[in-house]
Order: structure tokens, then C-alpha cells, then sequence
């Protein structure tokens, strides 16, 4: 088994647009995944991240507001998790639910 960390990448302020009961659906389908992630032993850690009003970004000791990417997606959320190969970990990010401009980036995680 191998570990990847797939990053969520989406349009936080299409996000922000969606109806209270649109937003809930995509949480509530997030905790169903991850209770099955959880009980098939495959979840390391998962986690939302704040808005991205407070990111901080630390570079050579001075630290700056940020992000300053050149794109309205941010990076707005994580699963680490255990898959047999690159090919199931492709296959499971295609499982996470969707939201506006969502991009999930797989990473394989080296082993150090």
C-alpha cells in the first residue's frame, strides 16, 4: 500500500454563491465518503481548509497575505489515504463530490 494526499482545488467564491442547502449536500456527501474511507482502513486524515483570506505565506522569513495565484481556484480541502496504486487512487479521487471548479490533484506521498 501507498499513501497519496489528493488535494481539493476549487472556485472558492463559486462555493461561496451556493445555496445553504447546496453546500450541505456537498458536506454531507463528503462525510459519507469519509466514513467509508474510514471503515475500509483506507483514510489517513481529511480536513476543510478556512477560506483563503487567511493563508499566509512564508518565504525567506517574511511572511505575506496570500495566495496570489493567477486562478480563482484554491486548494480548500485534503484526503490522505492508503491505495494499492496509482491507478485506485486516480479511481478515488474520481469519488469525491463534486463543487464548483473542483480539481483533485493526486500526489504520492515519498517515503522518507
Amino acid at each position: 500500500m501507498a499513501r497519496y494526499l489528493l488535494l481539493l482545488h476549487g472556485d472558492e467564491a463559486g462555493e461561496q454563491a451556493l445555496s445553504d442547502p447546496d453546500r450541505r449536500a456537498i458536506v454531507d456527501a463528503h462525510g459519507t465518503l469519509i466514513g467509508e474511507l474510514a471503515a475500509a482502513g483506507s483514510l489517513l486524515a481529511s480536513a476543510a481548509l478556512e477560506p483563503s483570506a487567511r493563508t499566509k505565506v512564508v518565504r525567506g522569513g517574511s511572511v505575506t497575505d496570500g495566495p496570489f495565484a493567477e486562478t480563482k481556484e484554491v486548494v480548500g480541502g485534503f484526503y490522505l489515504v492508503e491505495c494499492a496504486d496509482d491507478a485506485a487512487a486516480v479511481a478515488l479521487a474520481g469519488r469525491i463530490p463534486q463543487s464548483p471548479g473542483l480539481a483533485v490533484e493526486v500526489r504520492a506521498v515519498a517515503d522518507v
